[in-house]
């Protein structure tokens, strides 16, 4: 028998947007695996590491996180 190949949804991942970003790390905590991290230039989101649980989304004061196709 064939196998059945099934569609895959695409891994959604957390990214930043820096300019509106205002560094109060309200998201920092949230991350289970720990993939947000503040560096000189701003938040930094580890893409190899979120697992797009979406939990650092909704705290974000002002709407600097956003989930795209990883």
């Amino acid at each position: 028998m064939p196998a059945t190949l099934t569609a895959r949804k695409p891994h959604q991942i957390a990214v930043v947007d820096n300019d509106l970003c205002d560094e109060c790390g309200l998201c920092m905590p949230l991350c289970p695996p720990e993939a947000i991290h503040m560096t000189r230039k701003g938040l930094l989101v580890d893409k190899e590491a979120c697992t797009g649980c979406v939990k650092c989304i909704a705290p974000c004061p002002v709407g600097a996180l956003a989930m795209v196709d990883g």
